[in-house]
């Protein structure tokens, strides 16, 4: 298994660098998007999830819509968040590209965050200290993380799989990583309050159910292309408007609403995911390699 991680995350690591080249004032969203997920179908994977581009007070689950006229600012924060995966073997990272030299400090917070948290992470350490070290960082920088968005970890075909890795001492993240495990490491930093909430739109779908007598046909699908993964109906030009809502109604599918800053601060995002040893854990993606 480890060895096809790496495999994944040498994938993830160079779908970043190369998203990281496309980040520019002006350039549009639905490019990098569409760009970075065929560049990992052309690195013989998968994207596990859509590509998010989400900016400034944005904190996550933001993907190009069809058609999206959205644009890379010229001044603010911009997380780039990838996922990729063969054969349910999912890595997920992020970086954060900071547009003008007044958000140099919190991207460097976040990182500096993600350095302290994979420092800390070893077998036998539970989650909490994990989240006990990306506070600590955080608040020297001036800053909050957001207390209400953890890592998580991760099995084949599912991204977030019960167990969580605070940005925060929280205790009950009581769970000790031990060898063989995955988990996605990814704390935010924000000089706003520090939580998020949901935001009117949802760009980000995944199937509730696989079976459905009126729904079949969508779910099969989608299916065929991202299995029990998120998607976009980005992917999907061939379904509606109309049947998407039809299918959140009906409880088909399951829709992520985009995540904002509620007091409209900026936020910052480093992530990496990693592989738990018998003695320390491996980053697969090498995030903290790459700015």
């Amino acid at each position: 298994m480890l060895r096809l991680l790496r495999q994944v995350g040498d994938v993830v690591n160079k779908a970043l660098k190369y998203a990281l080249d496309l980040v520019q004032p002006d350039v549009p969203v639905l490019e990098i998007c569409e760009k970075v997920e065929a560049f990992i179908r052309s690195n013989d994977a998968r994207p596990a999830f859509p590509v998010n581009i989400s900016i400034n007070e944005v904190a996550a689950h933001y993907t190009a819509k069809r058609g999206d006229n959205l644009l890379v600012p010229k001044t603010g924060l911009v997380k780039i968040d990838v996922g990729a995966q063969r054969d349910g073997y999912i890595v997920d990272a992020a970086v954060t590209v900071a547009l003008g030299p007044v958000f140099t400090n919190l991207a460097k917070a976040a990182r500096a965050a993600l350095e302290a948290a994979l420092n800390t992470a070893k077998p036998g350490v539970r989650a909490w200290q994990v989240g006990d070290a990306v506070e600590r960082v955080i608040k020297n920088y001036g800053f909050n993380p957001i207390y209400n968005l953890t890592g998580h970890k991760i099995e084949r075909y599912l991204l977030h799989a019960g167990y969580v890795i605070p940005s925060y001492p929280d205790k009950s993240a009581s769970q000790s990583l031990s060898p063989g495990d995955v988990y996605a490491v990814e704390p935010f930093a924000t000089n706003g309050e520090g939580y998020v909430t949901d935001g009117r739109e949802v760009t980000i779908y995944r199937l509730a159910r696989m079976r459905h007598k009126v729904f079949q046909p969508l779910i099969d699908v989608v299916s065929s292309e991202a299995g029990p993964l998120p998607f976009t109906l980005r992917w999907f030009p061939q379904i509606d408007d109309a049947t998407i809502a039809m299918a959140l109604k009906a409880g088909v599918l399951h829709g992520y609403e985009v995540l904002i800053e509620r007091t409209r601060g900026f936020v910052a995002q480093y992530e990496d995911t990693v592989y738990v040893g018998e003695d320390s854990v491996v980053p697969l993606a090498r995030t903290l390699d790459l700015l």
